[in-house]
């Protein structure tokens, strides 16, 4: 009575499993072992992080693979996880045989302590590749006095309101002060900026000239640009010339020069 009371789900069973086996059958008839869809076309921006070899190698694209038997999304995350020199990819999909890839690399904002190794606009710390050094020779410098800090690539510095405590939370904030002294009408340009003092944030001119911010009065990005455009307001005033220490006191809404 059993056998019997099975026996149509088994042969329910049995149909599902042959319907799925067609179904992947015609599926690959149609689409991964289709000819029509193989590449033929492999467009790659690469960028300078990577070669167009190197970016083939590593997401396997070339001609002659089957569009359908790959996920962008996936080689996306293949090549992000291997290089982290590189921002974001776009990959796109062409029907009927061609692909895209348009890669975009971090671009240095400073360099942490070494002159190789770099942070982006969000805090992310990664290498300079030997042929970019030269490129970016001329970008600020975050220093920790005689105490380097120098995080392992590949990681996004901490970084959170208030007043910043410990090394990676002062390079964090200093790093908000290159972005936003980096502006139009800006009379000086920084060349180093020292995070090691606990009280002042040391910032260093491309003339030489020594401008030092409150740690407690950079808590976010209004008061900092408030204390820059102090700062570019002095070092303006011809009385300022000849003098290469400006002590800027948001709270006092002043400017020591010595």
């Amino acid at each position: 009575m059993r056998l019997r009371e099975t026996a149509p789900w088994l042969a329910v069973l049995a149909i599902a499993i042959v319907c799925f086996l067609a179904w992947r059958w015609l599926s690959a008839a149609m689409f991964t072992r289709n000819p029509q869809y193989e590449l033929r076309r492999v467009d790659i921006s690469p960028g300078y992080a990577k070669s167009e070899r190197e970016i083939r190698d590593i997401t396997g694209l070339r001609e002659g693979v089957n569009l359908f038997s790959f996920r962008a999304s996936e080689v996306r995350e293949r090549l992000l996880r291997t290089t982290p020199n590189i921002a974001d990819v776009e990959i796109s999909k062409r029907l009927p045989d061609a692909v895209s890839v348009v890669v975009h690399d971090r671009v240095p904002v400073a360099s942490l302590c070494s002159p190789t190794l770099a942070l982006d606009a969000g805090g992310f710390v990664f290498t300079l590749l030997p042929r970019d050094a030269e490129r970016y020779r001329s970008l600020p410098r975050i220093e920790n006095g005689v105490e380097p800090f120098r995080p392992p690539a590949g990681r996004t510095l901490a970084d959170a309101p208030g007043t910043p405590s410990g090394v990676e939370s002062r390079v964090a904030r200093a790093l908000r002060v290159v972005l936003l002294c980096d502006g139009p009408g800006r009379s000086f340009r920084l060349s180093d900026i020292d995070v090691s003092n606990p009280v002042y944030l040391v910032l260093l001119t491309s003339d030489n000239r020594i401008v030092r911010l409150v740690w407690e009065e950079l808590a976010d990005d209004t008061a900092i640009l408030q204390c820059l455009s102090m700062a570019d307001e002095t070092l303006r005033d011809p009385a300022s010339r000849g003098k290469t220490r400006f002590d800027v006191i948001l709270s006092a809404a002043k400017v020591f020069a010595g």
